[in-house]
């Protein structure tokens, strides 16, 4: 009877901690999913959709923000612009650099592979930079390739890829990816 009573204990706690680590997965990716979820502010017009990206630069305690933004006419299937907003503490003259990935899901793998998009990052100038911050505006959702003038359709790439990587460059040298999946945006522009 002792040992029904402990294979049960057993049993029982195996269960809990088990139910307590779907329970964990969860909370991370609600969590996840909250953290990615753009803002939308419905206007007249059409809308505007916000997302505040928070991230830390090693060795740094505070706290910046990449902010994007989109504005949709209600009238138009693509966006009136997109704009990126940063921290004005990096290489001005660099602008932002932009590259897109796909999650792939091998065959018999359950782990996830990231592959990149070929080719050089996107390099975004800056339209201006003030004392605290630098915005760049993609009309139409769109970007020229300053070497071979080509027009780049970010807009499209945000439909097309899985996630956006930015590249910021500080004047020490040091740099900063930060990566955004593109679910929500993809779900989310669809209802504008």
């Amino acid at each position: 009877m002792k040992k029904l009573f402990i294979i049960i204990l057993t049993l029982l706690l195996a269960e809990n901690v088990f139910s307590q680590g779907q329970d964990s997965i969860k909370a991370v990716a609600d969590a996840a999913v909250k953290m990615f979820t753009w803002d939308i502010q419905k206007v007249e017009r059409g809308a505007l959709m916000f997302l505040d990206v928070a991230y830390k630069r090693d060795n740094q305690n505070s706290v910046d923000y990449l902010t994007l933004t989109v504005a949709k006419d209600k009238s138009k299937k693509r966006p009136e612009f997109i704009s990126l907003i940063t921290p004005n503490n990096i290489v001005q003259s660099n602008g932002i650099f932009v590259k897109f990935a796909k999650t792939i899901k091998p065959k018999g793998n359950p782990l996830h592979k990231i592959e990149l998009e070929k080719g050089n990052p996107i390099r975004i100038n800056f339209e201006k930079c003030d004392n605290e911050t630098c915005t760049a505006r993609l009309l139409g959702g769109y970007v020229t390739n300053e070497k071979t003038n080509e027009k780049i359709d970010i807009f499209q790439k945000c439909l097309d890829f899985d996630q956006i990587l930015f590249l910021l460059v500080y004047d020490d040298g040091s740099r900063k990816s930060i990566t955004v999946p593109l679910f929500s945006f993809k779900q989310q522009y669809k209802q504008l």
